[in-house]
């Protein structure tokens, strides 16, 4: 009998120093939430505009993974103040990336920071620091283990987003400071913190392939969460497509 062919998922990664030397990061746990899921991972560097519509070509889905703050210019702002570390390479590059897949009717995931990405890359903006921006902020940066959850969602009924969860209140773990400022024409707001803050977006067309950003980390829950696994079962069978 011959073999299914399973989607290639391609993931975006950050620059980190180690040993001295620049290299190329990303946590193991996205890859193993996409490999249970039916999919065959691969980690997409930093390049040219050029490459990115070469790997949107190769691959059948993008997920944009977690890292640094966006750099400000990427949007059109200055830096606060409370900016951490960025990367405009790694911006420009997923902006590539999301530009392409659109391009191609390709789904889109992002993750955290990659919820974030996804936004400016279709022309919206980011909160450079939750709690400068609303004095009623809860913790957005928990110092809970990663994988345990620590503030509810409340999640759109008409949404997507719903419809993976079959739920419409969960709870997520959250690590990060940054969050999605005004929304991209493109997407609508399905999923928001007690404080406000939004922590998932969609595409505005539900005919459209999967374009969905969720501000928490889906991967670091996943293999103790089955709610959060299905989040990637569903990404992947949207890829296969």
């Amino acid at each position: 009998m011959e073999q299914s062919i399973k989607p290639i998922i391609g993931i975006t990664s950050s620059i980190v120093t180690h040993n001295n030397i620049p290299s190329y990061n990303l946590h193991e746990k996205h890859i193993r939430a996409v490999v249970r899921a039916g999919g065959v991972p691969i980690i997409i560097p930093t390049g040219t505009q050029e490459l990115t519509e070469v790997w949107v070509n190769a691959c059948k889905g993008i997920i944009l993974s977690s890292g640094e703050d966006v750099d400000p210019s990427s949007y059109g702002s200055n830096p606060s103040p409370k900016i951490q570390k960025t990367n405009k390479n790694r911006d420009l590059t997923e902006i590539g990336l999301v530009q392409n897949a659109q391009k191609q009717n390709k789904p889109v995931m992002g993750l955290c920071r990659g919820a974030t990405m996804l936004n400016v890359a279709l022309g919206g903006t980011v909160i450079q620091d939750i709690v400068t921006n609303n004095p009623n902020a809860i913790n957005h940066n928990q110092k809970a283990d990663r994988s345990e959850p620590t503030h509810d969602v409340q999640i759109d009924a008409t949404s997507r987003l719903y419809q993976i969860f079959r739920t419409s209140n969960i709870r997520v773990n959250s690590m990060h400071h940054q969050a999605i400022g005004r929304i991209s024409s493109d997407l609508r707001k399905v999923a928001v913190a007690p404080d406000g803050s939004i922590e998932a977006v969609e595409s505005i067309d539900k005919t459209s392939p999967l374009l969905i950003g969720v501000q928490w980390h889906p991967e670091e829950m996943a293999s103790v969460d089955p709610i959060m696994q299905r989040l990637f079962d569903v990404f992947i069978k949207e890829c296969e497509k």
